[in-house]
């Protein structure tokens, strides 16, 4: 009995990074008889669900490509895509059919693959269904979106254009991490848009504590309509054609552009009433963006229903594969107590991934979860004091940060040092506008502790 890499209900607790792999890159190599580098990426594939890798995967094992022949897992993998309908599947099927040495055995290692990687595994554990989307997050209210300034000739001279920007909006309501997504004419108003994000400020969401949340990846389309006339023809002809490469790209399974396609569809962009398909096909085509996308819809609800436990392993798919911001929201999963996931061991492992890749947002967290977690086999001041200070490499004064360092210098004894600390993230936060209840809480609890330790 063949043993399988790992099952779909534990893709979340590896962590190793594996080598980012698409469709047509594997079918290259494939075609190449690189046989040795086609196989993971093929795999990978084949395990989301890509119905061409599948059957190449079967392939492979029927026909000794690169791997000694196993006609069990050829048979496997060949049904699974039977299943499914690949067109050259059936015949394939019948001819291995009278080279099982058992049919029994050929018939558990299908069972077995087709538990984890089938049709109907992956729609449980994987696959979300399609809701409506929103443009922008309900859960963050907009206080001041200034439109983009732009030059007064734009109008004279009949300028269209249009831009779709993703950011992030942090715990102070500020933006951050603001790119162009994409754009037409290429690069035409961009720096006017990211000029006018810089501006933008947002009273974000609570978490049960009260505390400010971090909401990523938000999206905003900025459009410029000229009056009818040549130019704004022009514009229509080659701004169509523009997206006609971008399709064309898509159908041709290139997992960038479906993506691409997909979050234009979002964004009325192109008319496609389901855009969740094309992020759908750029994540089982192993697109990173794409899979932390399908997560996002699964935890918020916005565009797909809500499944924590799809959208973890869709984060651990996206995590392991080397998303930082993956890991990160994987690990505010896991540490959600209300969670059935819940788990702070594992969400401290893919924080400190993410921190290792100079996450700001996971350095930050992972920091404070070291010094302030009552479980001794997490907490550890003195590593939570190496974190912060690498964080304060980046954001020097960060509040949270402040804090952290405040509540490790006490807890290893430096009660002086620490207040002083806590102090500063008070008037920190004050500066950025933040809430500073809970700073304040933070030092009226570490001072009612010494006194009463006195």
């Amino acid at each position: 009995m063949v043993q399988l890499r790992y099952g779909l209900g534990l893709l979340w607790l590896a962590l190793s990074w594996q080598a980012q792999a698409d469709f047509p890159t594997a079918k290259a190599l494939f075609d190449k008889q690189e046989y040795a580098l086609a196989k993971p990426q093929l795999e990978t594939l084949a395990e989301l669900g890509h119905l061409e890798a599948q059957f190449l995967l079967s392939r492979m094992y029927a026909e000794g490509l690169g791997v000694d022949p196993d006609m069990n897992l050829a048979y496997a993998w060949t049904l699974i895509s039977r299943e499914r309908e690949h067109p050259l599947a059936d015949k394939q099927y019948r001819a291995l059919r009278t080279k099982l040495e058992s049919r029994r055995e050929g018939k558990e290692v299908y069972t077995a693959l087709n538990n984890e990687f089938g049709k109907a595994a992956l729609a449980a554990n994987l696959y979300p269904t399609a809701n409506r989307y929103v443009s922008n997050d309900i859960r963050a209210k907009a206080l001041s979106t200034p439109e983009p300034e732009y030059p007064a000739y734009f109008e004279r001279s009949g300028v269209s254009a249009w831009a779709v920007v993703h950011y992030d909006i942090i715990e102070d309501g500020s933006v951050e991490n603001a790119n162009v997504v994409a754009s037409f004419p290429i690069d035409g108003i961009n720096d006017y848009v990211l000029e006018a994000l810089k501006n933008w400020r947002f009273e974000p969401p609570k978490d049960l504590y009260g505390e400010p949340m971090r909401l990523e990846m938000q999206s905003r389309t900025f459009q410029i309509k000229s009056s009818a006339g040549t130019q704004a023809r022009k514009f229509q002809r080659d701004n169509q054609e523009y997206l006609d490469a971008i399709l064309a790209a898509a159908k041709a399974e290139s997992a960038k552009y479906q993506y691409l396609y997909a979050v234009l569809a979002e964004n009325n962009i192109v008319k496609d009433p389901a855009p969740l398909n094309w992020y759908m096909q750029a994540a089982i085509n192993s697109y990173q963006p794409a899979q932390y996308r399908l997560a996002q819809c699964l935890v918020t609800g916005n565009g797909c229903d809500r499944d924590p436990s799809k959208a973890i392993n869709w984060l651990g798919i996206s995590a392991d594969g080397g998303d930082a911001r993956a890991a990160y929201l994987l690990a505010q999963e896991l540490l959600d107590s209300n969670n059935v996931n819940y788990d702070p061991h594992k969400a401290a492992a893919y924080l400190e991934i993410a921190a290792l890749k100079e996450y700001m947002p996971a350095i930050t967290e992972y920091a404070a979860l070291l010094a302030m977690s009552d479980d001794p086999t997490l907490h550890d001041p003195q590593k939570a004091i190496r974190l912060a200070e690498q964080g304060r490499t980046i954001d020097a004064n960060n509040p949270n940060l402040l804090s952290t360092l405040g509540v490790a210098f006490i807890e290893l004894g430096q009660q002086s040092r620490g207040e002083s600390m806590l102090r500063q993230a008070v008037e920190q936060a004050k500066a950025r506008n933040w809430t500073i209840t809970n700073f304040e809480d933070l030092l009226a609890d570490y001072q009612t502790a010494a006194a009463g330790s006195n």
